[in-house]
């Protein structure tokens, strides 16, 4: 195989990955939603990263111990898991506020600032098709968002604040993608949001039901293989070539808010999503391997 040949191999090894881990996430979303109606949110990201952690950790230290968690670039380590979780966060108290398909769509405007960013930090160099592509996936996040000088809908900001925190942990994934396995990143970043949170979980906990507790588990399965995708996905493409492709998860997102919640959007959000999904498609098309 060429070297061309195998550096598109690899990238559209990585578009897979980051693509079928996305199609989890929505479905976790969607429960946490669920559970929100009964339970406080941070109580819920609680159980979410403790889950995370339980699942993953076990298999990071499988060979080499506990010894095998110690970072070899701690700060980068802490770097994302600290942004991880508080994306997280910020965005179950979203979708307890507002539609999932409607949250989702105002995070997916992160690539607007990862972007840039991986062009400052880790000087990468986003092709013009990606820039364009970002722009109009920017402009279909406002419709869906519509602000307003009496401020944004209920929620919204905390699904902005998941957008800006969110490219800040993939800047940091890709630095860690060459040089840590990616079940380590991932151990890591479930220990400092299950660590994190449980200092402030207790001035909010409520018992949660038998049926609660299920559903807090498949939160924190699906957050586990997610996440690990994600991180692996890393290791064949850079994030700017990835960051388009996040826009896909709308779609899951809108199945589960249909099925779960009778969250219909309206036709104004529907043009929205339809430019978000539209440009990510484009900006993701296979051109070349250097594209």
């Amino acid at each position: 195989m060429t070297p061309v040949a195998q550096a598109a191999s690899q990238l559209r090894r990585g578009y897979l990955i980051f693509a079928a881990s996305l199609a989890f996430l929505p479905v976790m979303d969607a429960i946490a939603k669920l559970l929100s109606t009964r339970l406080p949110v941070l109580e819920i990201v609680w159980a979410r990263h403790i889950v995370y952690a339980a699942a993953v950790v076990p298999l990071a230290t499988w060979n080499r111990g506990w010894q095998g968690l110690k970072p070899r670039h701690p700060l980068w380590q802490l770097a994302r898991g600290t942004c991880m979780c508080l994306a997280s966060g910020c965005f179950f108290m979203a979708v307890s506020r507002m539609p999932v398909a409607d949250a989702m769509a105002i995070f997916l405007s992160y690539p607007v600032v990862l972007l840039p960013l991986s062009a400052l930090i880790l000087g990468e160099r986003p092709t013009g098709r990606q820039w364009s592509m970002v722009v109009c996936g920017f402009i279909g996040a406002l419709i869906v968002v519509r602000p307003t000088f009496h401020g944004l809908a209920d929620g919204a900001i905390f699904a902005v604040g998941s957008a800006v925190l969110y490219p800040l942990s993939m800047l940091a994934t890709r630095r860690l993608a060459d040089e840590s396995s990616p079940i380590i990143t991932t151990a890591l970043s479930a220990l400092i949001g299950a660590i994190g949170y449980s200092f402030v979980v207790p001035s909010v906990f409520q018992v949660p039901s038998h049926w609660d507790m299920w559903l807090m588990l498949a939160v924190g399965l699906i957050a586990a293989v997610g996440h690990y995708g994600i991180v692996a996905a890393h290791r064949y493409a850079k994030s700017s070539q990835l960051a388009p492709l996040g826009y896909s998860e709308i779609v899951g997102a809108v199945a589960a808010g249909a099925v779960m919640f009778g969250d219909v959007p309206t036709w104004a959000t529907w043009i929205g999503i339809l430019l978000i999904v539209v440009s990510g498609l484009v900006a993701t098309w296979p051109k070349r391997a250097a594209d």
